[in-house]
């Protein structure tokens, strides 16, 4: 079977996930660009197979997808790397603004070139503190939770929400027990993902909801 035709095969998964059928062709484009920079960027992994990085990673970025404030308006990503969640939200959000902090400037270059299919895309380097006009921040396999607080305590100290994908629950645990004793007023849900494709786990970690 070919890399794309894999991707064919696995879009009914997508869609049952929630991503829009309509979309898929722009979806299965920013696969493409993914992949065929990943050789020299290595944007996820050089040893990983093209079904790993749907199933790894395309497919476990739309777990929580049915969950997504549709009420979000500017949403601020922070480590996007290759672009896993961010641009897959941005594809089927068109009318939400999506800001991308990334600090590897050959990465950034890479986000530049999604914005054919994702033009509501903005990139950009160091994450401020304050975070102007967003209203969400999401975060896939970045830093723990504390520290993605204190990346942006301005915006926290506001009306902040964070969707962040995670996990082993263990871990979240562990790090929502030490932002507790930094930050007053946490307000954690923590959500199980069940993977269609993978024995995998995974959890949504929703603060301020």
């Amino acid at each position: 079977m070919s890399a794309l035709a894999y991707f064919d095969k696995q879009s009914s998964l997508m869609v049952d996930l929630g991503f829009s059928k309509a979309r898929l062709p722009k979806l299965r484009y920013y696969v493409e660009l993914l992949w065929a920079a990943n050789e020299e960027l290595n944007l996820i992994s050089r040893k990983m197979t093209f079904e790993e990085l749907i199933d790894n990673h395309v497919i476990d970025s739309l777990l929580p997808l049915s969950r997504f404030p549709t009420d979000a308006k500017v949403v601020a990503d922070f480590g996007s790397g290759g672009g896993l969640p961010a641009v897959i939200y941005a594809i089927q959000f068109p009318e939400v603004s999506f800001r991308l902090f990334e600090k590897s400037p050959k990465k950034q270059e890479f986000l530049e070139r999604c914005k054919v299919v994702a033009p509501n895309l903005d990139v950009a380097g160091e994450i401020p503190q304050d975070l102007k006009d967003v209203d969400l921040v999401t975060a896939r396999g970045f830093k723990p939770i504390d520290v993605i607080l204190d990346m942006s305590r301005t915006y926290f100290a506001r009306e902040s929400r964070y969707f962040l994908l995670k996990a082993r629950l263990e871990k979240i645990e562990e790090e929502l027990a030490l932002a507790k004793k930094k930050f007053k007023g946490l307000a954690p849900v923590v959500e199980p993902l069940k993977s269609p494709v993978l024995e995998v786990e995974r959890h949504l970690v929703k603060l301020n909801f």
